[in-house]
């Protein structure tokens, strides 16, 4: 059985600002080929999702820029 490193592992990528908006940028791509694709419920699931991201992103960022001043 191959190892693998730990971040493709289930929970294994740390939940960083910029890991947060790589997987924001995934889900807007699927957004748009559901968009193209005309799956409009679809459309309206991946956009509360993201919602929920966005958020988690913009506190992440600001905690780590805290972090970043106070330590330096």
């Amino acid at each position: 059985m191959p190892k693998y490193p730990i971040e493709y592992t289930f929970g294994g990528r740390p939940r960083t600002a910029i890991n947060l908006l790589l997987l924001i940028g995934e889900m807007e791509g699927v957004y748009q080929h559901l968009k193209y694709m005309g799956f409009e419920e679809d459309m309206t699931t991946i956009d509360n999702m993201k919602k929920r991201y966005y958020s988690l992103y913009f506190k992440t960022n600001k905690e780590e820029k805290r972090q970043t001043s106070s330590a330096g």
